[in-house]
């Protein structure tokens, strides 16, 4: 299982494609007393035993994983408040994640991550030799100790003998991304788009579609490209409509650019899909305070305190800044 540790299944013959990193949005050090529960089903509902959970933060490099067991169930402990992404990968499914803000004092809501099974026809007839295998395991577990230049060259090796299986190249942005070179992050995800949209419509994966946007948009947003980030954020959200933290990316590319009402506009729409993830409110309180509506802003941060834990800090945050305004005459 160690070899395993780094990679996300993707074919059904243990070929590894590295998990998505999402934007870096925190800078807190993800150690704390939250805990995170959750099970992992298949489209039936049947738990998955042995899966490999991995929870990375967004922010940081902390990484915990964990294996699911006979009843699906996983978990994590000693966590810190931040935005993680939670990702679920087992031999024969596809791969599945899913992205929340943790709190670092209490028990977080269960989650449940569901795995699709794995299309059998994913790989040529005669397969791939054991040896290229071992090729992409290895890579991995260079990824995980961040040799990404050593990861980058046993993945780009085994692409030049079998170039058909393009999803690998997700594996070549990774490392790509975490070198800084954002340039080459977005060509690689721009060859893996080429090859999804080559595939007929009925076979072709959207979720991923819509992740490879959000890839190329968190490639721009980190060289400070906030016009380009947007572009391809928008395109992620109107693929996959369901994913608040889409939304809330964009709203925070508009503050940057000091685009008040658009950010009001997405961070109102992270909203309506999570409408119990408190920092939207924060940071849509702030945007309503940009604008100079104090009442707008005081609704928002009052929402905040509503749905959020007692000690958390952003609830202190939002009173203090409630109790300034009320003052202002």
């Amino acid at each position: 299982m160690k070899k395993h540790k780094a990679a996300v299944a993707i074919i059904h013959m243990s070929l590894l494609i590295l998990a998505f990193s999402g934007p870096k949005l925190y800078s807190q050090e993800g150690r704390g007393a939250g805990r995170l529960t959750g099970t992992v089903v298949d489209e039936a509902g049947n738990p998955i035993d042995g899966a490999l959970i991995t929870l990375q933060y967004s922010q940081f490099s902390n990484k915990k994983t964990a294996v699911s067991n006979s009843k699906g169930q996983w978990g994590f402990i000693g966590l810190g408040k931040g935005f993680v992404t939670v990702t679920a990968a087992k031999e024969g499914f596809t791969p599945s994640f899913i992205q929340l803000e943790v709190s670092g004092v209490i028990k977080n809501p269960e989650k449940r991550i569901v795995l699709r099974k794995a299309a059998e026809n994913a790989l040529p007839a005669e397969g791939v030799s054991d040896s290229s295998k071992e090729w992409l395991l290895q890579g991995n577990v260079l990824f995980e100790q961040k040799k990404f230049v050593e990861a980058l060259a046993l993945y780009q090796g085994f692409l030049d003998k079998y170039p058909m299986l393009y999803k690998v190249r997700l594996n070549l942005a990774n490392c790509h991304m975490e070198l800084q070179e954002y340039d080459k992050a977005i060509a690689e995800y721009q060859k893996v788009l080429e090859g999804l949209n080559a595939e007929a419509a009925d076979k072709k994966d959207n979720k991923l579609l819509a992740q490879l946007y959000a890839g190329i948009g968190d490639a721009y947003m980190r060289q400070n490209k906030f016009k380009e980030a947007e572009q391809y954020f928008k395109k992620s959200i109107d693929i996959d409509p369901a994913d608040h933290a889409l939304a809330y990316n964009v709203a925070e590319i508009m503050m940057q650019a000091g685009n008040a009402d658009e950010a009001i506009r997405y961070y109102e729409m992270a909203i309506r899909i999570k409408p119990d993830w408190p920092k939207s409110y924060l940071k849509l309180g702030y945007a309503w305070l940009n604008k100079g509506n104090n009442l707008r802003a005081v609704e928002s941060f009052n929402k905040l305190v509503e749905i959020s834990p007692p000690d958390d800090p952003d609830v202190a945050l939002a009173k203090d800044i409630i109790k300034k305004i009320s003052k202002i005459k």
